[in-house]
């Protein structure tokens, strides 16, 4: 696969990134870093495209699954050429139709349940500031609800029926009048259920890989700080449990099969919640041809995540001294 970064400035030769070619690179992750106006997201908007466009080139001709979070609305329906080019689907934070209480498609461990239930409440706790008691409070509630759908954590013959929604577990917590409704967690649950995030009927849901086929953006644009950060993290968790159930992609000498990727355009206030998914799938993608793509803005980044161990780095329009100096530190880089 050979995608045209652009020209060189001295000679105009091509300057191509070879995103499967292990000869050449180590991992398919990316950082497209400059400074304001400079051109990021035409960039990116280029190598999505592209990455469609070699699909043929990849090893063994496997198709791409490009999961895009458009924080701005850079990537939706009011930039018909980028969607009609990219073959793009846009969904909104609206009955968003994967459900994060799936035991489909996730490696099986004893207790699957509780673990799914489990990372859904560290998700919320995290978002929302829950306490030891709100988070246990609504642990429980998921697993009431997985118990209400024929679903035991001990017995792994029941995993396979279908896994309850959002909306049920809210009606769990609801009828308990042993809640109390006036926290934090009420504040959360409320909040999910008016929204109506999350797709009710189990029937017009399906695993989030099996969703992504092509270019899929969820269009965060104009939402609460919160409820990107709550979708992108579900959405996160769910991609690393699935990633890691595909097991490792094919590779031949020099070559290694790419599956999906994940971009984040503008991606400061993104890196900056430290989603702990996130740094699984940069870290261990590479096993399972993912990649992940980031653009970060010089001088907004504040997040700890240890981008030198894992981008390919690209710099746009960073020139002054100042700035390469900023990137070095960023990147860590010399």
């Amino acid at each position: 696969m050979r995608i045209l970064f652009g020209h060189a400035l001295g000679d105009g030769a091509p300057v191509c990134w070879y995103p499967n070619d292990t000869a050449r690179i180590f991992h398919p992750n990316m950082g497209i870093i400059g400074t304001m106006g400079t051109g990021k997201t035409q960039l990116t908007k280029s190598l999505v495209t592209q990455l469609c466009r070699q699909q043929p080139n990849n090893f063994d001709g496997h198709p791409l699954g490009i999961l895009i979070f458009d924080y701005k609305g850079d990537y939706n329906e009011t930039k018909p050429d980028f969607v009609q080019a990219a073959g793009a689907r846009v969904l909104k934070p609206y009955h968003l139709p994967f459900n994060p209480f799936s035991l489909q498609g996730v490696r099986r461990k004893p207790q699957l349940p509780i673990h799914t239930a489990n990372a859904f409440t560290d998700i919320i706790a995290r978002i929302y500031g829950l306490g030891p008691k709100q988070s246990a409070t609504l642990l429980r509630c998921v697993v009431s609800a997985y118990q209400s759908c024929g679903i035991e954590s001990s017995d792994p013959s029941t995993w396979d029926r279908t896994a309850p929604t959002f909306e049920q577990v809210y009606q769990v917590y609801a009828d308990d009048e042993s809640i109390k409704k006036n926290d934090s967690l009420y504040a959360a649950m409320d909040k999910l259920f008016q929204f109506q995030v999350l797709e009710g009927d189990p029937d017009r849901t399906s695993s989030l890989f099996g969703l992504l086929r092509g270019v899929v953006v969820i269009d965060l644009s104009g939402y609460d700080t919160d409820i990107q950060n709550l979708i992108v993290a579900i959405t996160l968790e769910l991609f690393y449990s699935q990633m890691q159930n595909t097991g490792s992609s094919q590779a031949d000498r020099d070559f290694r099969q790419l599956t999906r990727f994940i971009l984040v355009d503008e991606a400061d206030n993104f890196m900056s919640q430290n989603f702990p998914a996130l740094k699984r799938i940069m870290k261990e993608g590479r096993e399972f041809g993912v990649g992940t793509i980031l653009s970060i803005a010089v001088g907004l980044y504040t997040g700890t995540i240890p981008v030198n161990e894992i981008f390919t780095s690209m710099g746009s329009g960073v020139r002054s001294e100042e700035h390469t100096s900023e990137l070095q530190s960023l990147f860590a880089i010399s």
